[in-house]
C-alpha cells in the first residue's frame, strides 16, 4: 500500500489515512484554499491494473450522483480530481462512526434512538428518490453517525439513475447480498423502492442486532431475499411496537407493488410515529392509512392467488415465492427466471417474455470506513487521528431519554419541535440579541447564571424565575461543553419549554 501522507493532490493536503475500503483509501486532508477539513477519497491504482477505465468511470459516476444531492442527511461531495494516475474525491468530512459499529458495539439502540436514525436516512432517500437516484447499496455501512447525532448516507458508488442508467454491463448484478432487493438480485431494472427495501433490511438489522437472511456464501443470502419471507422482526424484538415491526417488514414486501413505494411514503409514516413517542403516545394507536392501505392490498393479491389455486404462501409472507436452482458457489452464474410467479395479478407495467438472461451476482466490498477523529482541534503531527474514544455511540444512549423522560421526571412536556417534529436536531446559532444563559460543563452540571443545577427539577425551577423575572426575553442560549451528555442538552431544551422559552439557541464551548 502506498504511503500518500502529506502529498499534495491539487488543492488538498493529504494528512493522515483514515482507512480503507475496496475501491478506495480515505484520507483526512486539509482544503488549503478554504482551509477547512475534507475527506478524500483516492482510488486505488492497483485497481486500474485489472479494470482500468470502467472503475475510473464508476468512481466519477460516485462524485456526479452525490454531487447532485444537497441534503444534510447526505454526505456532502465537493470535487472530483486527478493528479497524476491518481483519481480523487473530495468530500464531507464527517465526524462520527458507521451504523454498523455501532450496532456491532453496542446491540440494539432502543426505539427513540432508532427513530432518530431512521427517520434521517428515510429523509436521505427522499432526496435521492426524488433526484431520480437508486443508490443500490444502502446498508448500515454506508450510514455515517456524527457526534451531535446527524445521520449522514454515504457513497454512492453503486448509484443510478432511475432511467437505469450506470457503468455495468447489463445482466450483472452489483450491490451487499445482505440488504439487495429481490429485483436487484434477478437483475431486473431498478427503481427507488429498491432503495426502500435495502432500507428496509437495515431497519431490521437496527432493531433486532441481526439481518434477516444468513447463509453459507453470498449467493446463498441473496436468494433468499427472493424466496424466503424474513423471520418475523417481533419474535427477534419482543420489545418493539407491532405497528413499528408492520412498517419494516412492509418496506421488505418481495414485490415492488405491496412496498411502500418511495421513501417520501415511508417518512410520512414515520413522523406520525416520532411524534406519539414524543408525546409518550403508545406506538400501537398510531393510524397509519398508507400502511393499511398497502397490507390491504396485500390480503387482496393473497386472495386471488389462492382462488386462482395457487399454494397457500408462508404465514405473513405475502409475496409468492421463485422455484430456483440451488445456490451456485461464489463467483459463478445463476439463472434467474424471466417472470416473477406473482406477476400475473400485480398491477405493473406489461412485460414482453424474454429469455432471461444470466445474473451475475457480484460481492462488491467497497465499504467507506467512519471518519473518525479524536480531537476536536486542527490535526497536525502531534494529535493522533485515530479513534481511540467512542464517543459517538453516546448519542445513542442519549437518544433513550426521550421516550422514558416523562414518567421518570412526572411531567407531561410538548418537546420543542423543529419542523419535521423533532426536537433532538434543533440547532440555532447564537446571535447578539440578549437570552437567558445555561452552561453545561464537562460534569454534566447546569448553570443559570452562577446558580447551580443536578437535575431537571432544579434546572426548570431556575429558569421559571428567570422567565417570571425577565417576561420579555423568550430565548435561551445554551452553551455545551463537547465532554458533556447529549442527554443534558435534551433535559435542558424540554425544561426551557415547560417554563415558557419559545427558542433555545445553542453551540459549543470548552469550558475551562
Amino acid at each position: 500500500m502506498t504511503d500518500l501522507t502529506d502529498k499534495q493532490l491539487g488543492e488538498f493536503h493529504l494528512l493522515r489515512r483514515l482507512g480503507s475500503g475496496g475501491m478506495a483509501d480515505v484520507f483526512l486532508a486539509e482544503q488549503t484554499t478554504l482551509q477547512r477539513y475534507v475527506a478524500v477519497k483516492v482510488m486505488k491504482p492497483s485497481l486500474m491494473a485489472h479494470s482500468g477505465q470502467d472503475m475510473v468511470s464508476r468512481f466519477k459516476q460516485e462524485a456526479m450522483m452525490a454531487a447532485g444531492l444537497n441534503h444534510p442527511n447526505i454526505v456532502q461531495v465537493y470535487t472530483i480530481g486527478q493528479e497524476g494516475d491518481l483519481h480523487y474525491i473530495a468530500q464531507e468530512y464527517v465526524q462520527g462512526k458507521d451504523l454498523a459499529s455501532i450496532i456491532k458495539e453496542r446491540g440494539k439502540p432502543d426505539i427513540s434512538s432508532a427513530l432518530h436514525v431512521i427517520r434521517q436516512v428515510a429523509a436521505a432517500l427522499k432526496a435521492s428518490g426524488q433526484a431520480g437516484i437508486v443508490h443500490r447499496d444502502i446498508k448500515p455501512e454506508n450510514i455515517l453517525v456524527t457526534k451531535k447525532g446527524e445521520v449522514k448516507v454515504a457513497d454512492f458508488g453503486l448509484a443510478q439513475l432511475g432511467d437505469g442508467s450506470g457503468s455495468e454491463k447489463e445482466g450483472v448484478t452489483m450491490g451487499t447480498p445482505l440488504y439487495m432487493s429481490p429485483e436487484q438480485v434477478s437483475g431486473r431494472e431498478l427503481d427507488p423502492r429498491s432503495d426502500v427495501y435495502s432500507f428496509g433490511v437495515t431497519c431490521y438489522q437496527l432493531l433486532s442486532g441481526e439481518t434477516p437472511f444468513k447463509g453459507a456464501n453470498p449467493v446463498a443470502i441473496a436468494m433468499q431475499h427472493l424466496k424466503n419471507p424474513p423471520p418475523p422482526l417481533k419474535e427477534k424484538n419482543p420489545a418493539l411496537p407491532d405497528i413499528l415491526c408492520r412498517v419494516v417488514h412492509r418496506m421488505m414486501a418481495k414485490r415492488r407493488s405491496l412496498r411502500y413505494q418511495s421513501a417520501d411514503e415511508v417518512l410520512e409514516d414515520l413522523k406520525k410515529l416520532v411524534t406519539a413517542h414524543k408525546q409518550g403516545r403508545s406506538l400501537d394507536l398510531v393510524k397509519l392509512p398508507r400502511l393499511e392501505e398497502l397490507e390491504k392490498l396485500a390480503e387482496e393479491e393473497r386472495a386471488k392467488h389462492l382462488k386462482a389455486g395457487g399454494t397457500i404462501p408462508p404465514e405473513g409472507f405475502d409475496d409468492v415465492g421463485l422455484e430456483l436452482p440451488a445456490a451456485a458457489p461464489v463467483n459463478q452464474t445463476a439463472v434467474m427466471p424471466s417472470r416473477w410467479a406473482a406477476e400475473n395479478f400485480v398491477a405493473e407495467q406489461p412485460k414482453k417474455k424474454v429469455a432471461p438472461a444470466p445474473a451475475v451476482i457480484t460481492v462488491d466490498d467497497d465499504d467507506d470506513v467512519p471518519y473518525v477523529r479524536k480531537s476536536s482541534g486542527p490535526p497536525n503531527d502531534f494529535i493522533d487521528l485515530t479513534p481511540a474514544v467512542d464517543v459517538t455511540f453516546q448519542l445513542l444512549i442519549f437518544f433513550m431519554v426521550t421516550a422514558s423522560f416523562s414518567m421518570q421526571k412526572a411531567f407531561d412536556v410538548p418537546p420543542a419541535k423543529n419542523v419535521e417534529g423533532v426536537s433532538l436536531n434543533v440547532t440555532v446559532p447564537l446571535d447578539e440579541s440578549p437570552g437567558v444563559k445555561v452552561q453545561v460543563d464537562p460534569n454534566n452540571v447546569m448553570y443559570v447564571d452562577s446558580k447551580k443545577a443536578t437535575t431537571y427539577q432544579e434546572i426548570y425551577d431556575l429558569l421559571t424565575a428567570e422567565k417570571n423575572a425577565a417576561s420579555g426575553v423568550s430565548d435561551l442560549d445554551l452553551e455545551l461543553d463537547p465532554e458533556s451528555f447529549h442527554e443534558m442538552r435534551i433535559i435542558v431544551i424540554d425544561a426551557a419549554t415547560q417554563a415558557g422559552f419559545t427558542r433555545v439557541r445553542n453551540k459549543i464551548v470548552e469550558f475551562q
